[in-house]
């Protein structure tokens, strides 16, 4: 009782009425804590709402069902971290202060507490000036506040490649959520500052738009975070992030068949290139450009477009910083997928062992697709050796889950059709997925 008043006292709230019987009543179920006493229990004993009985049957019911992506490693249903979609951090915001009898200052320190979060279970040091971003936001921001909040979406960003998806996207949708905030309270008058945190406000959407996307599947989710991105790149004047959010936007209509929303994206993001000088940006939005391609049955322009991405890596100019999914061993990649595509098995499986040599220790799940295609390009001339790059690859998938990879697994399961393989395929993949195979 004392660690609520002082929660409340911080918050500069009363706390009429609560007394030793009251919180006795919430310990014996006779009674639930109103929704002013709920945000500082969660605040108080650091655990989710759920875990302490202070959902409603009606907010449970938000909660999202299992995801279709993959199951647990020893095949029971996730746990919370992995149920995590853009509702369930609605209500994590709404709980932790996001409503009108919260104060602005309890809510910032919420959620500036849950953007931090990812970086304290990893033993990440909190960069400098955090502090300011947890007070009453200004209506001007100052050069410290903007700098901060940069540095926790860079590493963010340094930490997707070692972080699972259900860990750090509760983060990161935070610190988007905080960057909003920041930047719907600033003046037109400081134009620079505001351009800069548009800057890193886009970056963090765009990764919390790839998280759910690419490792969780969850298209739907991933739409809200696009369009912000998208907004925030605009306001950022930013051509080469604006190329970047875009270009990556183009896969979700692309992997649904939508030829032309895909085609609209895609063109938009080489219209923003053409104003800037990043040769691996260029040569990524050509790469994507080929395996949409590809995708429609258009292999001889797909292959022409990675002709292109191999001649835009040749071009001047300089990378930003943030481009850290893409090089020359990526665009082996897409053109082994491209390859594969058209049926070229030979020069594919060349491609992509070539990626494969050549891909950072830690593109765990770039190695996982690229192990996936490899064994459809191996299959038809050595079925034996594809099974054990599907080993492989499903290793990588069962350590860390990437929904992108299992996307492949159909075009796997059609190479090794009629051979004694199969079953163990489908043994294994059906150990990382909910459902059929036929249904990934």
């Amino acid at each position: 009782m004392d660690q609520i008043k002082r929660s409340m006292a911080q918050a500069g709230e009363a706390e009429p009425g609560l007394n030793a019987d009251m919180v006795g009543r919430w310990e014996t179920g006779s009674r639930k804590p109103d929704p002013r006493y709920k945000k500082h229990l969660v605040l108080v004993f650091e655990r989710p709402a759920s875990e302490l009985g202070l959902l409603s049957s009606e907010e449970l019911a938000l909660r999202p069902t299992k995801p279709a992506a993959f199951m647990s490693n020893n095949g029971a249903p996730p746990d919370e971290k992995q149920l995590i979609n853009a509702v369930t951090m609605k209500v994590m915001l709404v709980l932790l202060g996001g409503n009108s009898e919260v104060s602005r200052p309890a809510f910032l320190k919420g959620v500036l507490g849950a953007s931090l979060a990812a970086l304290l279970s990893n033993g990440i040091a909190i960069p400098d000036g955090v502090d300011s971003l947890a007070g009453e936001q200004p209506t001007r921001l100052d050069p410290q506040s903007v700098d901060a909040f940069a540095a926790i979406a860079a590493l963010h960003r340094d930490l997707y490649w070692t972080t699972s998806a259900s860990e750090l996207l509760p983060s990161v949708a935070a610190h988007v959520q905080l960057g909003s905030g920041m930047l719907k309270s600033t003046s037109d008058a400081e134009a620079s500052q505001s351009r800069r945190l548009a800057s890193a406000l886009a970056e963090s959407s765009l990764l919390a738009s790839r998280l759910l996307f690419f490792d969780l599947g969850q298209g739907d989710a991933a739409e809200q975070f696009f369009e912000l991105a998208d907004e925030a790149a605009t306001q950022s004047a930013d051509h080469a992030l604006a190329a970047a959010v875009l270009g990556h936007r183009a896969f979700v209509p692309g992997f649904a068949g939508q030829l032309q929303p895909a085609h609209d994206y895609i063109s938009a993001a080489h219209a923003h290139a053409r104003y800037a000088p990043s040769p691996l940006l260029r040569s990524w939005l050509h790469c994507v450009d080929a395996e949409l391609s590809a995708r429609a049955g258009q292999p001889k322009s797909s292959l022409a477009r990675i002709r292109s991405a191999e001649d835009a890596l040749a071009t001047a100019g300089t990378d930003p910083t943030w481009l850290d999914y893409f090089d020359a061993s990526r665009l082996d990649g897409f053109a082994g997928n491209a390859l594969l595509l058209a049926a070229r098995h030979r020069d594919a499986a060349c491609r992509l062992e070539g990626a494969l040599g050549n891909l950072a220790d830690t593109a765990t799940k770039q190695k996982a697709v690229l192990l996936f295609d490899l064994a459809t390009a191996q299959a038809p001339t050595d079925a034996e050796r594809a099974l054990d790059t599907v080993r492989q690859a499903c290793d990588i998938v069962s350590h860390s889950p990437y929904g992108a990879a299992l996307q492949r697994v159909p075009e796997v399961r059609a190479a090794l059709n009629g051979t004694p393989f199969v079953a163990e395929l489908d043994e294994r993949v059906m150990a990382l997925i909910d459902g059929p195979v036929s249904e990934i």
